[in-house]
This record gives C-alpha cells, structure tokens and sequence, in this order.
C-alpha cells in the first residue's frame, strides 16, 4: 500500500518512464535496459515491482526510484490509473484480463523475454494492446504484421531491438570452465512438459549411462505441480551424479553442461544459439494457448529451429538417446562453427541492445513529448 502511495504522490516529472515488473524474473531482461537508460538518459526513472524480492528493487542510483506495490488491488488501481508518459513491461494480456490499460494516455512497451515465436505458444491476442514492441528477432515482426494483416488490427510500432540474454550468455561463456559428462535437463513446465510425462524414466536413463545429470526446472513447475519436484527429489535423493536446481536465474548448470535436453522451452533456443552447444528434444506435444495458430501460415522458431541445432527423439524411443547424446557432443566443434549464422538470421543487433535499447525508448519519449 505505502508503495502505491509513494508512487501516486511522486513528482510527474519523476515517472515520466515506468518499467512494470511482475515478478524478479523480470529483472534479467530488464537490467541492461535500465542501466542503459541511467547511463544514456538525463532524467529519473521509476521502477514498480509486485514482488518483494525483485533484484531491481535493491538497485541504488540517483536517477532510479523503485516502488513494490504487490499483486492484489492496488495492482489494479496502478493499472487504471498510471499517469506517465510511457510505461515498458514485460507482461503479457495487457487489457485482456483484470489489468488494464490506463484511463489516461500511456504509451505501453512490451520487451519479448524469449526468442520463440509470438503466435503458437501464447494466447492469441497477447501483443494486440501495446504500442510499441521490442523484438528480439526478425520472426517476431513477421508474425505481429502477418496477424495484424488477417485480422484488420492496427499496426504497431515494431523495434528491431534484439535479445541481451543471448548476449550474456556469448560473453560468459569463455568465462566458465570446459563442459565434462554433463547433461542438462531444462523443459518448459505444463501437463506436457518433460517432467510431468517422461521424467523419471528419462533421468534414470542417462543417469544409467554414466553422465553427470543436472536437472533445471521451469520456475512455474514448482508452482503448478510441486509433487512433480518431490517425487525427482525422493527418486534420486543421495544419488552422487544427480542435481536439483530451484533457483531462478541460475546459470551454471548452462555453462557446465555438454548437452540440453528438453521440450518446447525457449531455453533450448538461448542454449544452442548462445552457447553454441545441441540440444536433444524429446517429442513431446507443444503447449498452445492459441487454437488458431495455423491461419496465419507460418511455422513458429521453436518448431522449425530443432532439427538446426540438435535432433528429434520420439519418447517412445527415448532408451536410444545415450547413442544420440554421443553423436552430437562428437560433433559438436562443427556444430558451434554453425552457430554463428543462424544467430545472424534469428537475432537482431548482436551485442548491440545496451546502446539500441536506450536510443530507441529516448526516441519513443521525444516523440510523445512533442
């Protein structure tokens, strides 16, 4: 409540720029943003967060105020009644459940915080309500004009932008140390997801085979399905070659790994293109949120990148995926060499976001001012 309260009586010329984070996951693709603009941009801005323990709220700068305001009514009235010249926020829907676009005149930002596609996974109209739209890759813009062409919507202001977590993960990596027997087991979370159909079994069967194996769960998946978690712990409790990790934002187990093992993640896609290492996918069916995909004829990154950056496993076939695991990390040195042309094709402005980022949102507000 003293948040929201401290926001409403802010100075206007305070909160001129909003970043809105749901939660401190948020933060890793709002970082290099914010810093950008602290660096770049001669006015305050604030930052309102629902969650408690949301990195950014510990950030200290002169020119950042942070506010936590939580997630229940007082959410809500931020929403109704944002006063600011631009807001930029990585949430989904907006306008389309109980959060709503202000009863003011706010020009809203969504940053894409993943590299899969817009029009299969997510539901159907989860980008109709912004102004502007940072992308991370030329697929994205493609799929934005093709649905704003078939169903007569007004065009938005597309950003060629880029994705700084490829970035950072293309720069770590010649920081970590060399890869050695490990696996990495990263899936997306939901009813079709790896650890809730195939789990078990397929821990079992590379633990079997003698590599090293960590398990890195999508944070919603201790959320959704908790029993899910206990029963991995209970199965492979004390086993010496078996790791859990629950913490959002780790990245470790990336850089160590020699192999991704996963589903429809968009992790598998950060994987291969910043890291340069395959990935096996085991087959499962994809979560789509929008029945009506199809219609706009285009198939999503995250189906038809897969067989570029690793290889197709059936899961009834998933006790030959020792063999095909051997396969690739054999050829991985060729695989990595191949690496940097798609991430030209996929990705926008390679190691450039820091500067574009800023450049662009000053761009955005001088227009509105003026």
């Amino acid at each position: 409540m003293c948040g929201y309260r401290s926001f409403k009586n802010a100075n206007d010329s305070d909160k001129e720029l909003v970043f809105y984070s749901e939660s401190g996951q948020d933060w890793h693709h709002f970082r290099p943003l914010i810093e950008g603009m602290l660096d770049y941009y001669e006015h305050k801005i604030a930052y309102v967060s629902s969650d408690p323990n949301d990195p950014g709220l510990r950030l200290k700068d002169n020119k950042l105020t942070t506010y936590f305001i939580g997630s229940g009514v007082f959410r809500i009235l931020f929403f109704q009644y944002l006063d600011t010249a631009l807001c930029l926020l990585t949430m989904m829907d907006l306008d389309n459940f109980e959060l709503k676009r202000s009863i003011n005149n706010v020009h809203y930002v969504y940053l894409f915080h993943s590299l899969t596609s817009t029009h299969m996974v997510d539901n159907a109209e989860s980008f109709d309500n912004y102004d502007s739209l940072l992308c991370a890759g030329p697929h994205q813009i493609k799929e934005i004009r093709a649905r704003e062409n078939h169903y007569k919507l007004p065009a938005k202001n597309l950003i060629a932008y880029g994705y700084h977590r490829l970035e950072e993960l293309i720069e770590l990596q010649y920081l970590k140390e060399t890869p050695s027997r490990e696996i990495l087991i990263a899936p997306t979370w939901g009813e079709n997801s790896i650890l809730n159909t195939v789990g078990i079994e397929l821990c079992e069967i590379v633990l079997d085979a003698g590599y090293i194996l960590t398990v890195r769960p999508h944070y919603e998946t201790s959320k959704r399905t908790p029993k899910v978690i206990e029963q991995l712990k209970n199965q492979f409790k004390g086993h010496e070659n078996f790791q859990l990790v629950l913490e959002m934002g780790e990245n470790d187990s990336l850089f160590t790994s020699d192999l991704l093992i996963s589903d429809w993640s968009g992790i598998a896609i950060e994987y291969a293109l910043g890291l340069g290492k395959p990935v096996a996918f085991i087959d499962l069916l994809p979560r789509v949120r929008n029945d009506d995909w199809e219609r706009l004829n285009i198939e999503p990154l995250e189906s038809s990148i897969r067989t570029k950056i690793g290889k197709i496993i059936s899961p009834q076939d998933i006790n030959s995926l020792p063999r095909v695991i051997e396969g690739m990390i054999d050829n991985q040195e060729k695989f990595s060499q191949e690496i940097g042309q798609l991430r030209e094709k996929y990705v926008y402005n390679l190691g450039q976001t820091r500067t574009i980022g800023p450049r662009e949102i000053k761009q955005l507000l001088n227009q509105i001012n003026h």
